[in-house]
């Protein structure tokens, strides 16, 4: 399959891959740091997300991972279906640094400002680098995140773990749900640390439509042009709930 041309010079192998990259260096005067220090120990934790949404074969990734993030704890939006998805994705358009929408794709950042602006959003922050990005899973919530999405990735393992070989594919919008720092996974062996996905490709790609990623290989992707999106500030939301289920789950719960 050839490449397809989108936006900014930039292209995607499959066009459910759309994420651009967009960097906003006042994005930089709001690090997630200033409320989850440094100081904090990471720690294991999951965030139920109750939807399951399915892009198709189209793009709009970005409106699906936000839409996705919009239904998980401690959000828990309800009735939220593949329409409104597409609705987030085709505001971002409007909203992002690429003028018209007759076009593939947009950004994270985008998407962070189409939540805000229908409502469901009052503050959000910025991880710079894994370590606030998983403190971010451990005390906040779940996280968005635009990184590449190689050939490798698109099929995972039994276990649900991907393997990130860098080569092919494009650049994926995709929400973060967990972190598990002694995940024992089925036939993978272990202890491992890994992050949860919720991926936008139906319930029935890898586990229940999530995957796992190791940390180190989510640490390569967030330093390959990858940006990390943490919710904030939400309206109306219900007290935070954890997904006690997680840990049993990755095989690190006693």
């Amino acid at each position: 399959m050839e490449d397809i041309a989108l936006k900014g010079g930039h292209t995607t192998s499959d066009p459910r891959l759309d994420r651009l990259p967009e960097f906003d260096e006042r994005s930089r005067e709001y690090p997630i740091r200033a409320l989850v220090t440094e100081q904090a120990p990471l720690r294991s934790r999951g965030w139920s997300c109750p939807a399951w949404l399915d892009q198709g074969k189209e793009g709009a990734c970005v409106g699906f991972s936000w839409s996705h993030e919009l239904a998980a704890y401690p959000v828990a939006v309800k009735g939220l279906d593949d329409e409104f998805a597409r609705g987030v994705y085709k505001d971002a358009q409007k909203l992002d640094e690429w003028p018209g929408e007759d076009y593939s794709g947009t950004s994270v950042l985008a998407g962070a400002k189409a939540v805000a602006a229908k409502g469901y959003l009052d503050e959000y922050r910025w991880a710079f680098g894994v370590d606030d990005a998983l403190r971010a899973l451990g005390y906040q919530g779940p996280v968005v995140v635009g990184i590449p999405w190689y050939e490798s990735m698109f099929q995972p393992r039994p276990s649900g773990l991907v393997e990130v070989t860098p080569g092919g594919g494009g650049g994926h919008a995709i929400l973060v749900r967990g972190v598990s720092l002694k995940a024992r996974l089925p036939g993978e062996g272990g202890p491992m640390a890994v992050v949860r996905l919720r991926n936008s490709w139906g319930r029935d790609w890898g586990v229940d439509g999530d995957c796992y990623i190791r940390v180190e290989d989510f640490d390569a992707l967030l330093q390959a042009k990858g940006d990390c999106c943490v919710p904030v500030v939400r309206r109306d939301a219900p007290a935070p709930q954890a997904d006690e289920a997680f840990l049993h789950e990755t095989g690190e719960a006693t």
